[in-house]
């Protein structure tokens, strides 16, 4: 069995940032909501700095939903744990994964990577930043149906071939 973990620096990162930012946020929106009654020109940046706290909290709980920071992959499954809210673990068997999304899995450098199991209706999701996510990533599709492969590779391909006639 081989362990996946995030270093302590994008663990940091991808736990407790959105605090940082949120918390920059209200920093920023005290003054403005304050002098909103002197400056009507001064919604707009309130408004948006609402937003993005909506935004960049609503992606973080999606995350913290989805992200375990431990995996352990083995030649069956796939067995998940050390979730930001939860202490359960959760295994997938790679017979079992019905879709693969998001990141390399449709041609993409970086961005959340989503592994989902049709049988059991759960999805994890992973960043490149894993350590090692490349072995993962290959272990994945080498244990995944051979239809989902295929999409997969298609996917990576057609991205290959666009970049090919752009440099033409």
């Amino acid at each position: 069995m081989q362990v996946y973990t995030y270093s302590w620096f994008w663990k940091l990162i991808y736990r407790y940032a959105n605090i940082v930012v949120s918390v920059l946020l209200v920093f920023y929106l005290i003054p403005l909501a304050v002098n909103l009654d002197k400056n009507l020109l001064l919604l707009l940046p309130f408004i948006i700095s609402l937003f993005l706290i909506y935004f960049v909290n609503k992606s973080y709980f999606v995350f913290y939903k989805l992200v375990p920071y431990k995996i352990n992959a083995d030649n069956e499954k796939i067995v998940c744990s050390d979730f930001f809210f939860r202490k359960k673990t959760i295994t997938i068997y790679y017979k079992d994964i019905e879709s693969l999304t998001g990141g390399i899995f449709e041609a993409r450098y970086r961005g959340l990577m989503k592994v989902c199991d049709g049988k059991n209706k759960i999805c994890i999701g992973f960043f490149d930043k894993m350590i090692n996510s490349n072995k993962l990533i290959t272990i994945i599709l080498s244990k995944v149906d051979k239809k989902l492969y295929d999409n997969v590779i298609s996917k990576l391909e057609e991205v290959k071939l666009r970049r090919s006639k752009k440099t033409k």
